[in-house]
């Protein structure tokens, strides 16, 4: 999930009365919240190492042990740098609380079609929950509200779950659940609707600011095919007239020879290739189905694609 989704996660969890169990609480959960996204300097990094670095090492379980214990340190260390007669930080509770934040994060991540590696660094394997678009905005309102609300009821004591962070965090507890039944229906009507000629594997993607439907990517010999499902009134499936080659899989091998192409390739869900003449040679993009669907449009220069150049056909 993105950032906000992650910090207000921390917060709201703060508001459920953890926060108040020991000095730099608060802070203690949004920053473990956010944690594990360390990983993000890879976006500043040349070519497609971000495809290979996010999600990865410091998502991984190992990460998520020593995480928590690393941020615990610190803060225990700031508070003994900085005490304060009035609150005490407990190490103990800082861990707890540290942990708590830490594996909140990729169990968020994982809701998304990006995918989590929770095994790295000992197997390079993606899993995915495809149960929430990465921004979804019933998520930030639902948290948002809870936090407003435990603001403007701060004064007035309330039983742990009567809290409206706590109301909060239920709610969005149960909005993913929902979300993750649809995910299955809408994968099982897509699969219905493509008798007798079943796919190899298909994918029922959330989309942005509308939570009732689910774009399908199917994956066959040679080609993949769209399709969306909607749940309103009933679910429907309907097919996309957008067909995608997969290219000549020799090309993905001519792809590996190159960084950028293994690189983007240990992350790609459903990839492609595209073979473009230019007057300096061979360029070879590399796509996946999941965020680049037309291959003729520019944004194959953006996010879900690699620009290859080839010398003689292969990579350079």
């Amino acid at each position: 999930m993105d950032p906000v989704c992650h910090t207000l996660v921390g917060a709201s969890l703060g508001g459920t009365g953890l926060a108040r169990k020991t000095r730099f609480g608060a802070a203690t959960l949004v920053v473990a919240a956010n944690l594990p996204d360390v990983d993000a300097v890879s976006y500043f990094f040349d070519g497609a190492a971000a495809y290979a670095i996010r999600r990865g090492v410091t998502h991984g379980i190992p990460a998520l042990v020593v995480l928590p214990v690393v941020l615990a340190a610190v803060v225990t260390g700031i508070a003994r740098i900085r005490p304060s007669p009035a609150r005490e930080a407990s190490f103990r509770w800082l861990l707890l609380l540290s942990a708590i934040g830490v594996w909140s994060h990729p169990s968020l991540d994982w809701l998304n079609t990006y995918g989590m590696r929770w095994l790295m660094p000992f197997a390079n394997r993606w899993f995915y929950g495809d149960t929430l678009f990465i921004i979804d905005w019933v998520v930030w309102l639902t948290l948002i509200t809870g936090l407003v609300a435990a603001w403007a009821l701060r004064r007035r004591p309330l039983e742990w779950f009567r809290r409206p962070a706590t109301i909060a965090l239920a709610l969005l507890v149960t909005y993913i659940g929902s979300n993750f039944m649809l995910t299955r229906v809408a994968m099982n009507e897509a699969l219905a609707a493509t008798r007798p000629f079943p796919p190899q594997r298909l994918m029922a993607s959330p989309v942005p600011f509308d939570p009732l439907r689910r774009e399908i990517v199917f994956e066959y010999d040679n080609e993949y095919r769209l399709g969306t499902v909607r749940f309103t009134p009933l679910p429907r499936f309907e097919t996309r007239p957008a067909i995608i080659a997969k290219g000549d899989a020799v090309w993905l091998d001519r792809a590996r020879e190159h960084v950028d192409g293994q690189q983007f390739l240990s992350w790609a869900r459903f990839p492609y290739s595209v073979v473009e003449q230019t007057d300096s040679g061979t360029v070879l993009w590399v796509a996946d189905a999941r965020y680049v669907a037309d291959p003729t449009q520019q944004r194959m220069r953006g996010f879900g694609a690699v620009r290859l150049e080839l010398a003689d056909g292969r990579a350079r």
